[in-house]
């Protein structure tokens, strides 16, 4: 019995509830990553900055989980156009709030901008990605992802097949989205289209596998991993303000 079986229609009506718990992991993971990086940037704590050197190799693998994640809920749910479209809207929402308040910590084209645009572009092309056998969808997937990875660093293709991108691509920030942005610009999180938008699609064939897991998958095995994970966005938004402020605060410091 699977999660689109009669039996288990209700189930994935409501929830599949190991997708939250997934995102819950992700979300608490998240947390524990942006306090280190406050305590050790922000605050300038030595032993911090210490642990945050050792963990940086292993960070992307956060952004990867989410964007995965995004892209099976993309397969499973309904209304993604307009989903989509609020993403944006709360997207550039905090590019305005982190420049007036922070501006040191800016926000631009972060991962929910990646997602959004993601989104939205999948909505519009769903018919022609529907068309796509799942096998082939997801190995060219994981190639263009493993061939774009590099190219905010100049660079693409892998290995021995990798050669570098002409410079004159990186003379403007205006194709930043697309990692092709030039040595000064600078965002706190920064997660471009290229390679991100390929893990978005893989994820998105992922989800047609995701949908006929077994049952017992689908039912809730941590409450509080499935709570977590089913209020990411919000939890998104007001983590680091709280984080921060606490810890000026805790610091004796004025905001």
């Amino acid at each position: 019995m699977n999660c689109s079986s009669s039996a288990g229609e209700k189930l994935k009506r409501e929830r599949i509830n190991y997708i939250d718990e997934l995102r819950g992991l992700l979300m608490i993971l998240v947390i524990l990553y942006h306090l280190l990086y406050d305590l050790a940037l922000i605050f300038r704590y030595h032993d911090a900055a210490q642990l945050l050197r050792n963990v940086q190799p292993w960070q992307p693998l956060l952004p990867l989980g989410f964007i995965l994640i995004s892209g099976i809920s993309f397969q499973l749910g309904s209304k993604n156009l307009l989903r989509g479209f609020k993403l944006l809207a709360v997207a550039l929402a905090m590019t305005a709030v982190t420049a007036l308040v922070m501006p040191s910590q800016i926000i631009i084209f972060g991962i929910i901008a990646l997602l959004a645009v993601s989104i939205i572009i999948c909505s519009l092309t769903d018919k022609f990605i529907e068309k796509i056998p799942t096998a082939a969808g997801l190995l060219v997937c994981a190639v263009l992802f493993a061939a774009t990875y590099n190219v905010q660093w100049h660079s693409v293709g892998v290995g021995a097949f990798s050669f570098e991108l002409p410079e004159w691509l990186f003379r403007t920030d205006l194709t930043m989205m697309f990692g092709l942005r030039t040595r000064g610009f600078y965002s706190s999180d920064y997660t471009p289209m290229l390679p991100w938008f390929f893990a978005f699609v893989f994820g998105v064939f992922l989800g047609r596998y995701v949908k006929n897991s077994p049952e017992f998958l689908c039912r809730k095995h941590i409450p509080p991993l499935a709570f977590i994970g089913r209020h990411t966005l919000i939890i998104y938004l007001l983590h680091q303000p709280i984080m921060v402020g606490a810890l000026y605060i805790i610091n004796g410091m004025k905001f």
